[in-house]
This record gives structure tokens, C-alpha cells and sequence, in this order.
């Protein structure tokens, strides 16, 4: 949506509509890291089950990524009226995502194994770390899709999923690897 909509309509689109994005991964990280930090770290450290569970999502999401059959940017036809519809749209779209919420699941399984201990400051920071990391994501994609608007194939598209989805998919392996007490 947001390589789309930054080739038809503009950077300005394309970064309105990654912003409601980005607010939507603020909601789901605000929920997934309170609600990990209300289980406290300990719980989750002695789950490896959850992990494990986790590191499956994060290959499956891989799985899926580079089995997407990718859809030419010129076949596509988005409506563009306002940036506050960009905003909704793109933070609707997100939120409604059962992948989204699976990719946070996956994440947030390790975040006990990726802090020593999980605490109101850290979990903040964690929860502001998301929602930039994402939003300068969806900036970097916005403006690399303008400059790359003429080779935007099909094809191309293919090999970025490819590449890309076994990369994570190799990152879920290295975590199921990682996992002691199975």
C-alpha cells in the first residue's frame, strides 16, 4: 500500500499512509509489551514453549512472504482522496492483519530473552522503538519505491520477497536453534 500509493500519488501518500502504519504497530506493541510486562519476564523466561511458538510464527511469516505471488504496481488501482484517509486506511489495514499481530507475538515471545529484566522504562522504550523503527521503515521504502518507481517489476518484486522472506524464515530457524529447555 505504501509503495503504491508513494508511486501514484506521491512521497507525501505513501508516508501518511506508513504513518497510520506505524501507529497501528504503536497500538499492538502498546498492548503485547504492557501485557508481557504485566506477566512479568520470569514467567516468560520459564516458557520455552512460548518461544518456540514465537520462532514458528517468525517462520511462517517467512514462508508466506516468499510464497506471494507479487502484483505489478501499474495493475493496481488505489483510491486517493485525503491524508487523513491515508492515515485511516493504512492504520485499518495494519491492525486488521492477523500477520501483524502474529509477527508481534513472535517478537515479543523473546523480549524477556533480549532484556535482563522488563520494567516500565524499558518497556516504554521498547513500545517508542517500535512505533520509530516502523515509521522510519515506511519512510525509507516510500522514498526507495520513488526512486526506483521505473524498475519496480513484477519480477523484481519476486526477488525482494524471496530474498527477504528467507532471510526471516532463517531468523526463525536460529531461534528455534537457540531455544534450551525442549
Amino acid at each position: 500500500m505504501c509503495i503504491n500509493r508513494s508511486i501514484q500519488h506521491g512521497f507525501k501518500a505513501g508516508i501518511l499512509t506508513g504513518l497510520g502504519i506505524a501507529l497501528a504497530d504503536l497500538f499492538y506493541g502498546i498492548f503485547a509489551v504492557f501485557g508481557l510486562f504485566a506477566i512479568s519476564g520470569e514467567t516468560l523466561e520459564s516458557q520455552p514453549v512460548l518461544r518456540l511458538a514465537g520462532a514458528f510464527c517468525i517462520m511462517f511469516v517467512g514462508l508466506r512472504l516468499m510464497s506471494k505471488v507479487p502484483v505489478s504496481v501499474e495493475d493496481q488501482n488505489i483510491d486517493h482522496e485525503t491524508a487523513l484517509k491515508d492515515v485511516i486506511t493504512g492504520f485499518l489495514v495494519t491492525i486488521s492483519n492477523p500477520m501483524t499481530m502474529i509477527a508481534f507475538i513472535a517478537a515479543l515471545s523473546y523480549v524477556n530473552y533480549l532484556m535482563e529484566t522488563i520494567n516500565y522504562l524499558g518497556s516504554t522504550f521498547l513500545v517508542l522503538g517500535i512505533f520509530f523503527g516502523s515509521f522510519f521503515w515506511w519512510l525509507i521504502l516510500c522514498f526507495i519505491s520513488i526512486k526506483l518507481k521505473d524498475k519496480l517489476t513484477s519480477s523484481f518484486i519476486r526477488k525482494i520477497n524471496l530474498v527477504s522472506g528467507g532471510l526471516i524464515f532463517a531468523f526463525g530457524v536460529l531461534l528455534v536453534v537457540g531455544i534450551k529447555g525442549i
